[in-house]
């Protein structure tokens, strides 16, 4: 009934790290140079437990070149979207809508599932109202984003069967960190420094955990990682009721449903 325990503690300590990398990298002033330096940083990081856990069958290869693809592309459209529209509208607009469609992919292979169907729709309600007011420049550079997003997670719950998260993920950034780095060396040199560090840290992290939990379930369960994973939104207005944007009594509601959307997952 409902996630593993393990697999629920995995995707919602991602969400956390998810929105904190998030928030400092929206904050950037060079945030297409900050991501490429942090990226490279947290590769760096990451290789070590990528080669110590080492396991990628012969027929992991196909997903792990699509979801490469994947990862250059959604790295390209955060950026871009980023650039036109506030953090506090793109993110929970790219966030929000990836779930739903995760949900609409599954659903020739596993058929629909009431409760998680339920939960996802709820989280994904609440990640839309948070975004209320949101502009047509907001939606249109954040839509995309949910797309690539939600193409990279489907094909790497599939890829997932056949290697292990840690190395499955390496593998999947290794194409978008050395073309990244190969194609503007200098942000590496000019923006290393704690701040760039920490977000390729968690950058790193949380896709690594939200892999780790997507290794643990099955297809039919798919969905509910995916909306789990986007809770990260409620971190987001924590982190930001302090500062001079303060959350608006329509993101505290949106929150609400999140936090109901999660039980219902979570119980059922």
């Amino acid at each position: 009934m409902g996630l593993p325990p393990l697999a629920l503690g995995l995707v919602l300590s991602s969400a956390l790290l998810h929105a904190l990398w998030n928030v400092l990298l929206a904050g950037a002033p060079k945030g297409f140079d900050v991501t490429i330096a942090s990226n490279a940083l947290g590769f760096v990081a990451w290789t070590p437990l990528a080669l110590s856990r080492w396991q990628v069958d012969d027929a992991a290869w196909g997903y792990l070149a699509v979801s490469a693809c994947f990862s250059v592309t959604y790295f390209l459209l955060l950026n871009v979207a980023y650039a036109r529209a506030p953090v506090h509208a793109a993110y929970p607009i790219a966030r929000g809508l990836a779930p739903v469609l995760v949900l609409l992919v599954t659903l020739p292979a596993v058929g629909f599932q009431p409760w998680s169907g339920l939960g996802i729709l709820i989280i994904s309600g609440g990640i839309f109202l948070t975004a209320s007011g949101a502009n047509r420049r907001s939606i249109l550079a954040a839509a995309p984003v949910a797309v690539s997003l939600t193409c990279y997670t489907y094909v790497a719950s599939l890829g997932l069967q056949h290697a292990d998260p840690a190395t499955y993920f390496w593998l999947t950034m290794a194409p978008l960190v050395t073309i990244t780095s190969l194609a503007r060396p200098r942000a590496i040199r000019t923006e290393f420094r704690p701040t760039t560090l920490i977000i390729g840290l968690g950058s790193f992290a949380a896709h690594g955990l939200t892999l780790a939990a997507l290794s643990l379930v099955t297809t039919a369960d798919v969905p509910a990682v995916a909306a789990l994973r986007e809770t990260g939104i409620l971190f987001v207005i924590a982190m930001t009721a302090f500062s001079a944007q303060k959350p608006t009594k329509a993101a505290a509601l949106g929150a609400t449903l999140i936090f109901t959307g999660v039980t219902v997952l979570a119980i059922t």
